[in-house]
């Protein structure tokens, strides 16, 4: 995953949050963007989709065609996962073995989400 470090760490606090607080999660009331808060921020910072299409066990330039013509809760469906909230928690899994292997301890990983998740909320 070419992702900084930085961001893995952002995606994780907000992807613990969107389990745990259903508000991050929710539709916004905008007409413009009818996507969840979550959603535009893992979009933002896995513009190739690296991340997501991983957890769906397909390459990146597959998933990128895939989700121009249908939506992310099909492709998540197809993959086998079921819901929107098991890919979600498969995310936050992946995100903590990412930066595991990038030398975090658990105890740092708990402290940062901690610390980061009373700013984000």
């Amino acid at each position: 995953m070419k992702l900084s470090t930085k961001n893995v760490a952002t995606l994780l606090v907000a992807a613990s949050l969107a389990a745990a607080a259903p508000g991050i999660s929710q539709l916004t009331v905008s007409k413009k963007r009818r996507e969840s808060r979550f959603d535009r921020l893992l979009q933002r910072h896995d513009r190739k989709g690296e991340l997501r299409a991983e957890l769906l066990s397909m390459n990146a330039q597959d998933f990128r065609q895939a989700i121009r013509t249908t939506s992310l809760n099909t492709l998540i469906s197809q993959s086998g996962m079921g819901t929107k909230r098991a890919f979600r928690m498969a995310l936050v899994g992946r995100l903590r073995d990412e930066l595991l292997s990038r030398g975090w301890t658990r105890a740092r990983i708990e402290r940062y989400v901690l610390i980061r998740a009373v700013r984000m909320a």
